[in-house]
């Protein structure tokens, strides 16, 4: 049952015109909130893909939640003072139309909730100094950790830790990254770790008791295809390595993302054909689950990472993952439900791969499936969320 509560989410990341991938789990988050509270979404972006005239403002009402997404140019000329003004009223314009238009649909609304820090903590920033409108602030971001050291700046770190020592609370899906934020002087006194949401698509899928034989075992790979943080490469180095050994396995490489044409012509470099490795594409919803129930394990073997969704989606299907050691990775990933590596560690993830398909290694599914399935679900984090809200707006 909805409560009377009417939150409006301004996120740095969301699926847009561009790229479907980008902030997918927040754009569940949301769904998940929407079942207990009212729910409005404004997104703004700064193309570079087409010249785009004023602002090109893009509303729909998606599963529910009034959506805007806001689209604009940067002055195509750097002027010194003067392009920064620009830049900055155009900042402000575009969420202002933004917050502006999704109102018109929700009505006065409650509470910001924030995700992905800094630019839209700004805007959530001053309507809590003009308006007296509170705050939450949900990060995602591996930009705290210590293997990216990507958090820089004098006045973007100041302005940061304003924006959260002002927050009502700090939501972070690992405590990992709530330890890395605060590392870096960025203080509230109410950070709480909450996990990511996994659908009802992965909840509810059916799984087989008992498969057909294959004749090839399969691995699947699931990421937005950014070679630097996920080392997709390196993935396929161990691939070549164990196809040069044995041919009863099969990889899949599920998503999309900038890299994937480097990454299809990297794999042919190195001799990997389609019987070893397929390429699928984005897959959403349905599609993405029945594809990964039917693997064996899921792998991750990224370089740096805070927490991937796709962990959790994987638990709830019974999958067991191996990972690398990185970001809060180890605080869901453990010896009953998967395996961890270091990064980089392309023998010791080809050796835990071997040991699978040798019968050297197994993991309980159904234990995995039953120990996640209540963990992750839009019910449990909905209403979480919301009452971390009433918290928020009660002071209770």
């Amino acid at each position: 049952m909805k409560n009377n509560y009417k939150i409006l989410y301004l996120t740095r990341w969301y699926p847009n015109r561009y790229d479907p991938m980008p902030g997918l789990f927040i754009r569940r988050h949301a769904e998940a909130v929407n079942r207990f509270c009212q729910v409005g979404v404004v997104y703004t972006y700064i193309s570079e893909q087409e010249k785009i005239r004023g602002f090109d403002v893009d509303f729909d009402v998606i599963n529910g939640i009034p959506t805007a997404k806001v689209y604009y140019n940067n002055p195509r000329y750097n002027i010194p003072v003067i392009s920064g003004i620009v830049k900055g009223y155009r900042f402000f314009q575009a969420w202002h139309k933004g917050i502006k238009r999704v109102s018109k649909e929700l009505g006065n609304f409650d509470l910001f909730h924030i995700h992905i820090l800094t630019r839209p903590g700004i805007m959530a920033l001053w309507y809590k100094w003009v308006h007296g409108k509170p705050y939450v602030v949900s990060e995602h971001w591996s930009r705290y950790l210590s293997e990216t050291d990507n958090f820089k700046g004098w006045f973007r770190k100041r302005i940061t830790r304003l924006v959260v020592k002002n927050a009502e609370t700090v939501i972070t899906v690992t405590q990992n990254l709530a330890d890395a934020m605060q590392q870096h002087k960025l203080k509230n006194k109410n950070y709480r770790v909450l996990a990511n949401v996994v659908t009802d698509d992965f909840l509810n899928y059916p799984i087989q008791k008992n498969p057909e034989e294959k004749k090839k075992s399969t691995f699947i790979h699931v990421s937005c295809f950014e070679d630097k943080s996920k080392n997709i490469s390196g993935l396929m180095n161990m691939i070549r390595s164990m196809a040069n050994k044995r041919n009863d396995f099969i990889f899949k490489l599920v998503g999309e993302g900038k890299d994937i044409n480097f990454l299809k012509q990297y794999a042919r470099d190195i001799g990997l054909t389609e019987e070893t490795v397929v390429f699928t594409g984005l897959l959403e919803g349905k599609n993405l689950v029945k594809e990964m129930a039917s693997a064996g394990l899921l792998v991750v073997f990224s370089n740096y990472e805070n927490f991937p969704v796709v962990i959790n989606e994987s638990f709830t299907l019974g999958i067991p993952v191996i990972a690398t050691r990185v970001g809060g990775i180890p605080e869901f990933v453990n010896n009953s439900n998967g395996r961890l590596i270091d990064a980089g560690d392309e023998v010791a993830l080809e050796k835990h791969l071997t040991d699978y398909l040798e019968g050297k290694l197994s993991f309980d599914n159904q234990k995995i499936r039953a120990e996640s399935h209540d963990i992750f679900s839009p019910e449990k984090i909905g209403r979480e969320l919301c009452d971390i809200y009433s918290q928020c707006l009660t002071g209770q």
